[in-house]
């Protein structure tokens, strides 16, 4: 039957987008390398050794980002459009096995894989993010953007092993790999040293959180004698078990969220971090810590109060919304969104209910589209007016148009308009959360979606549509057409998702 040929046809997929990625990046550091002792110019006709290893690299990514899309739409369409005709079933969000498949990539290792909705969500957001952060690179990275491309194709690799495998150890490693591709993307991006020192803040504190988590899964190894995510599930743990297991994770991955009080270093980082890692850095890598954290609070069973874990989340929220209002760096201002809206998307894989937890994934998205847009907006105003602050930018409607109907764009987009999928994730969201903690719900509603909201919308109507405070004899360059795709593409992928969350729910 067709729906037992596309359940098959599923592993199969996984596997060979894995080895497209493999091969593609192995055989470009061959020719790479070679091309230093040997003359391959009759090969490569009128294109450079470097040209054409950038083709190759480029060519494979984008080759398996569409294998992975067709994948992801037989997934789809197998679970949630065959199986369950619309009708919406909790356990397709929840269950982290819904195909499960051995020794796929690997036969000499005895491991495990499996996926789920969170998962295949996941990836694709690494192919999005890391495809935008390389489209935003100028031409002063030319020379480096071969290096960012090899960096980004072994940035999906790990990732892709990272969501699939079921071993806590190796769990634990590609987690930790993932700091590799992120220093090295803000080294050969950086163009001052104050952009390295940022990464270091990144680093330190990242670490910190790896080191706890990494004693939560000693701790897991030990109590159940084995590396196996499944094992965690066979197992009767104690109430204090459970707290103590849920405390270290709460904490190791709450450092690269950040939570409220340890977010400082993800402001500085911001701050002085090229555009370009400010996109990596909050489209994608701060969502591989909300990964991690759900996957192994899923395995945690028992009942756990976790009231007091979602009190920091709560005062992240509230926290980020009321300094919106004292920013005049607009970079700053951006990184304090993020941390609004990771603090709300932390605290809805806290709460554990259903409804919330299908907007946080939703929200999940979002972020990571409206983030690298607004970041990417903050860089276009910066490189045209040569300053972030609101106090030295003014009218940008009436110098640059294309730029301020772009920014009121995304600012509408921010706000949660109806129709978007930032409204239709915090419908959910909060919908979860007035059925069981409405004073909260009310709390976060008023700080986030009305204080934060308007703090953050009078910056950027200040920007957009204020009288210029001083008199330019050369009028600064409007959007070109590769400015105008990259946001045309983040726009546009955000009701695409929301198209698709509209079949599937």
């Amino acid at each position: 039957m067709g729906n037992i040929y596309e359940l098959i046809f599923l592993p199969s997929l996984f596997k060979y987008n894995f080895f497209l990625l493999f091969f593609g990046i192995f055989f470009s550091l061959i020719v790479w390398y070679f091309s230093k002792f040997f003359n391959f110019q009759f090969l490569f006709k009128n294109y450079s050794s470097s040209s054409f290893v950038k083709l190759v690299l480029a060519s494979t990514l984008l080759a398996s980002f569409i294998i992975h899309s067709l994948s992801f739409w037989v997934y789809i369409k197998f679970f949630f459009i065959h199986n369950n005709s619309y009708i919406f079933d909790q356990n397709l969000f929840f269950e982290p096995n819904l195909f499960f498949y051995k020794n796929v990539f690997f036969s000499f290792f005895s491991l495990k894989f499996s996926i789920e909705f969170f998962g295949y969500i996941f990836i694709i957001l690494a192919y999005i993010v890391g495809i935008i952060s390389f489209l935003c690179l100028d031409s002063q990275f030319y020379y480096k953007n071969m290096r960012f491309i090899f960096i980004c194709n072994f940035l999906v690799l790990v990732i892709y092993l990272f969501t699939i495998t079921t071993d806590f150890l190796f769990f634990f490693l590609l987690y930790e790999s993932l700091m590799i591709p992120s220093f090295l993307f803000v080294y050969y991006t950086s163009t001052y040293k104050r952009g390295i020192q940022a990464s270091l803040y990144f680093l330190i504190w990242t670490q910190l959180g790896s080191f706890l988590v990494l004693c939560a899964i000693s701790y897991i190894i030990s109590i159940t004698g084995s590396t196996s995510f499944n094992a965690l599930r066979y197992i009767s743990l104690t109430s204090e078990e459970i707290w103590f297991i849920y405390f270290l994770i709460f904490l190791g991955f709450g450092f690269k969220i950040p939570i409220w009080p340890f977010h400082y270093w993800l402001t500085k980082t911001h701050v002085e971090a090229p555009a370009g890692f400010s996109i990596f850095l909050s489209g994608f890598l701060v969502k591989s810590a909300i990964y991690g954290f759900y996957r192994i609070s899923n395995l945690l069973g028992g009942s756990l109060d976790t009231s007091f874990f979602s009190i920091f989340a709560v005062m992240g929220v509230l926290d980020a919304s009321f300094k919106m209002w004292g920013q005049i760096d607009l970079k700053k201002l951006v990184a304090y969104c993020t941390i609004q809206e990771m603090s709300l998307l932390y605290l809805v894989f806290i709460w554990g209910d259903t409804l919330c937890f299908i907007g946080g994934v939703m929200l999940c998205i979002t972020h990571a589209l409206l983030s690298p847009l607004m970041f990417f907006l903050v860089d276009c105003i910066q490189r045209r007016y040569k300053s972030r602050l609101v106090s030295e930018i003014s009218g940008i409607i009436h110098t640059t148009p294309n730029l301020g109907i772009a920014l009121i764009i995304m600012v509408v987009l921010y706000s949660g308009l109806p129709g978007t999928i930032k409204f239709v994730s915090e419908l959910y969201i909060y919908a979860g959360l007035m059925e069981t903690a409405p004073f909260t719900c009310l709390l976060l509603l008023f700080g986030a979606n009305f204080f934060g909201l308007i703090g953050f919308s009078k910056c950027w109507f200040n920007v957009i549509f204020g009288l210029s405070m001083k008199n330019q004899d050369k009028l600064p360059v409007d959007l070109n057409f590769k400015e105008i795709f990259i946001i045309c593409l983040c726009v546009g992928l955000s009701f695409v998702f929301t198209s698709i969350f509209n079949i599937i729910i």
